[in-house]
């Protein structure tokens, strides 16, 4: 399991950063005294597990958790017990009260373990069709239409799909999705919270499509059990549909203008 340590205290970190290298089940990845360094990571990285810190500069370690992918396991470590409450409300897989040990960690692994097995399981993927032309839409295998909890990220999702495979810089998505917004650091954190919402309902719809991140940018991929009528268009030697009339009619029920 791919795993990163976010602790400000850094003899603390030093210490968890030995144990975890010496655990087989887990494979550290990074370790960061900064949540918000971490979380740029965690946006640009995938990762399975956090062990983190509650109490730090710049950002709660729950406050943190917020943003995290669903599948992303927490394990919050801390001095506090009455943040324990708050913390499993955020389906924390554990929390470790400091001071934290070597036994502690060796003792929470099985659970970790478990739970990662079972979101594998849960993650089999579901076959849907993408629909670029005329309407725009998701839909399941089972017919069902997929519901975006934004209009931004049903755009975001659109975007990206349109721009097949390519990587978008998060700034170019940022001007593009939020021209309005004058603070170009509060349209990018817009961003983020758009991707986490596109990437949680992926994954909540179970669907053969990944969001990858690479560098300072985004894209999508469809999986082979996806398909999308705009890339059969695409890939067609002889398509049926002219350029002109492609134009004219992909996002007709949209006020996209980017296309």
């Amino acid at each position: 399991m791919r795993t990163i340590l976010i602790e400000d205290e850094h003899h603390i970190l030093g210490m968890m950063e030995r144990i975890v290298k010496e655990e087989p089940s887990l494979e550290w990845v990074g370790s960061f005294q900064s949540p918000v360094q971490a979380l740029t990571f965690i946006q640009e990285h995938p990762v399975d597990l956090v062990f983190l810190d509650i109490e730090m500069p710049e950002m709660t370690g729950l406050e943190l958790a917020t943003y995290l992918p669903e599948r992303t396991q927490v394990v919050f470590t801390t001095a506090h017990q009455q943040y324990a409450v708050e913390a499993f409300n955020l389906h924390a897989t554990h929390y470790l009260l400091k001071p934290i040990t070597e036994q502690m960690i060796h003792n929470v692994i099985p659970r970790i373990v478990q739970r990662y097995e079972s979101i594998q399981q849960k993650n089999a993927h579901q076959s849907c069709r993408v629909q670029l032309l005329d309407r725009f839409s998701v839909r399941t295998q089972d017919g069902n239409l997929v519901k975006w909890p934004t209009q931004k990220t049903e755009e975001l999702f659109a975007y990206l799909v349109f721009h097949r495979k390519q990587v978008i810089n998060k700034w170019v998505l940022a001007e593009t999705l939020y021209p309005d917004i004058d603070e170009p650091q509060r349209a990018l954190h817009n961003i983020y919270n758009t991707i986490y919402r596109l990437k949680k309902t992926l994954a909540e719809h179970e669907l053969d499509i990944t969001v990858n991140t690479i560098n300072n940018g985004y894209s999508i991929e469809l999986g082979d059990s996806c398909a999308c009528d705009y890339y059969d268009w695409l890939d067609a030697p002889n398509p049926s549909i002219s350029k002109t009339d492609l134009k004219n009619r992909l996002f007709v029920d949209k006020d996209y203008t980017w296309h």
